[in-house]
C-alpha cells in the first residue's frame, strides 16, 4: 500500500524542512515537493514531525524461555508504540543464543511476529569460538560478551579468551564492562543489607570500580585487538573520560535510565531502578550528559529489560535487576531533551543515524529515497500520559514502567514499518511488519 504524508515537517538527514512524503511499495519515494502523479492513502500532518523510526541496538526481548516477562511480539509492540521501528536483541535467554542452531531457531520462531523490524546479537561462552568465526556479519549484528554476571547464565571473565575473540570475531563485539571480581567481593559485603539501611544499596553492591576497572582493561585491549567493538550501559564520568581517549575501533552508548536518574533517586524507587550496570551518583549522570553532547558516547541504548511488578517487590537480593524503558520512549526523550536544551536532532543521531552507521544498516535509518519507510509522525505539542501500573495500555507483557504517571510532552500519532502503518491514534494495526535487517 502506498501512503502520502501532508504538510508535515520533514527531518531529514540535510536538515528540516516542510512538505509532504510519498510512500511506494514499502520505501520512500519522494520528499518535500513530491511528483502531482503520486498516488496512495493520505495522512494530514498538518505541521508534526516527520521523523525517521528509532533504533534500540539493546533490548532484551526475552524470548526464548523468559516469555513470563515478556515476549518478542508484546515488547516489539511496547517498541513501535514509543516510536522505535529497528531492535537489536539481546541473547541472554533461557536457553542463551550461543550456537548457530539457537540463533536460527530463534530467527525463525520470531518471523512474522514482530513488530518492529530486527536484529538477534550473538552470546560469547569459553567454549564456542568456532560457532563465532562462522557468523555471518551480513545478518548478525554483534556478540555479546558479559564480563561480569546479570540476568541470565551468560559470563566470560576468562581474559585470553576475550582476547582471542577480539581478534578473531568477523562481526562487531558489545561488551557488558563490569570486572567480575570486583562485583563478587561487593555483592558479598552488602547484599545481606536492607534499603532501609543502605539507600545507595545497589550502587554500593555493583560499585563504579568494577565499572571502570573493565573499562580500562579493555580500551588497553582494543590497541591490540582488530575487531570493533561497542561498550554497553556507559555509568561512570571516569569511564566517560577514558572514553574521550579511545581508540577508533571503539565506541560507546549510554541509556536513558541512567539520564534521567542517579543513585540518589534509590531512596523513592529502590528494586524498580536496580539494574546492572547499577546507577552511580549525580556527578556520573552530569558526565553522562557531556559525554553524549561531545560525541564521546555514540548511542543511547534503552537496554529495555522487563520483569514483572510482583518480581520486583521481592526482597533486594531476590529482586531481579532490569528496567522496562520502551512504551514512550519518544516522549520520554523529548522531554529530557527540554530540560537539558537539546534539540530533536540530537536524539536521531544518537538513536537513528549513529546506530544506521555503526552497525552498516542496509536502506535503513534516515528518511532517504529508497531507503525503506520506517517512520514517525510526532506531534510536538501533544501528550502522552504514562499510565499506572498493571494497566494494558503500557503495551509490553510486564505493564509498569518507572515512569507510572508521569504526562510526557509531544504525543506520536501513527508509525510506519517498512511503508506499512503498524500504529495509529493509540491503536496497533494490520500485522506485525518487522523484518530481519540487513548488514552492509
Amino acid at each position: 500500500m502506498n501512503w502520502i504524508i501532508r504538510d508535515a515537517r520533514l527531518f531529514l538527514p540535510e536538515g528540516e524542512r516542510e512538505g509532504d512524503a510519498w510512500i511506494v511499495n514499502g520505501r520512500w519515494a519522494a520528499f518535500g515537493q513530491i511528483p502531482s502523479c503520486a498516488h496512495g492513502l493520505a495522512v494530514q500532518a498538518k505541521g508534526a514531525y516527520l521523523l525517521p523510526g528509532l533504533i534500540d541496538t539493546h533490548v532484551h526481548f526475552r524470548e526464548p524461555g523468559l516469555t513470563h516477562k515478556g515476549n518478542f511480539y508484546t515488547e516489539s509492540r511496547a517498541a513501535v508504540a514509543g516510536g522505535v521501528t529497528t531492535v537489536f536483541d539481546m541473547p541472554n535467554t533461557y536457553p542463551p543464543t550461543t550456537t548457530l542452531e539457537r540463533w536460527e531457531a530463534k530467527l525463525q520462531a520470531i518471523m512474522g511476529r514482530s513488530w518492529a523490524n530486527f536484529g538477534l546479537y550473538f552470546g560469547a561462552t569459553a567454549d564456542n569460538l568456532s560457532d563465532i568465526r562462522r557468523l555471518d556479519p551480513h545478518r548478525v549484528p554483534g556478540v555479546k560478551v558479559f564480563l561480569a554476571a546479570s540476568t541470565g547464565e551468560l559470563l566470560l571473565d576468562n581474559e585470553e579468551i576475550v582476547r582471542r575473540i577480539l581478534r578473531e570475531s568477523p562481526v562487531r563485539l558489545l561488551f557488558h564492562s563490569e570486572r567480575e571480581v570486583i562485583v563478587q567481593a561487593a555483592r558479598a559485603k552488602w547484599e545481606s543489607h536492607s534499603w532501609e539501611e543502605v539507600p545507595d544499596l545497589h550502587t554500593k553492591a555493583r560499585p563504579s570500580e568494577a565499572c571502570i576497572e573493565s573499562t580500562r582493561w579493555l580500551l588497553q585491549e582494543a590497541h591490540q585487538g582488530t575487531v570493533p567493538f561497542h561498550i554497553l550501559h556507559v555509568t561512570t564520568a571516569e569511564e566517560v573520560g577514558m572514553l574521550a581517549e579511545r581508540p577508533p575501533t571503539v565506541s560507546a552508548e549510554t541509556c536513558p535510565v541512567y539520564l534521567q536518574w542517579s543513585a540518589e533517586d534509590f531512596s523513592t524507587y529502590r528494586n524498580l531502578l536496580k539494574c546492572n550496570p547499577s546507577l552511580k551518583y549525580h556527578r556520573d549522570r552530569e558526565a553522562l550528559w557531556q559525554g553524549l553532547m561531545a560525541g564521546i558516547l555514540d548511542t543511547v541504548g534503552t537496554d529495555h529489560a522487563p520483569h514483572l511488578l510482583e518480581e520486583k517487590k521481592l526482597p533486594y537480593p531476590q529482586a531481579p535487576s532490569g528496567v522496562p524503558s520502551l512504551g514512550f520512549l519518544l516522549p520520554w526523550l523529548w522531554q529530557l531533551g527540554q530540560q537539558r536544551g537539546v534539540p530533536l536532532q540530537f536524539w536521531l543521531e544518537k538513536m537513528v543515524y549513529a546506530p544506521a552507521r555503526l552497525w552498516r544498516l542496509r536502506d535503513r535509518g534516515p528518511l532517504c529515497e529508497g531507503y525503506w519507510a520506517d517512520a514517525v509522525l510526532f506531534h510536538p505539542t501533544g501528550q502522552t500520559h504514562v499510565p499506572e501500573e498493571h494497566s494494558p495500555l503500557h503495551y509490553g507483557k510486564c505493564r509498569w514502567s518507572p515512569l507510572n504517571g508521569a504526562v510526557l510532552p509531544g504525543a506520536i500519532s501513527h508509525v510506519w514499518v517498512n511503508g506499512e502503518l503498524s500504529f495509529a491514534h493509540g491503536r496497533f494495526q494490520g500485522a506485525p511488519a518487522g523484518r530481519p535487517v540487513e548488514l552492509g
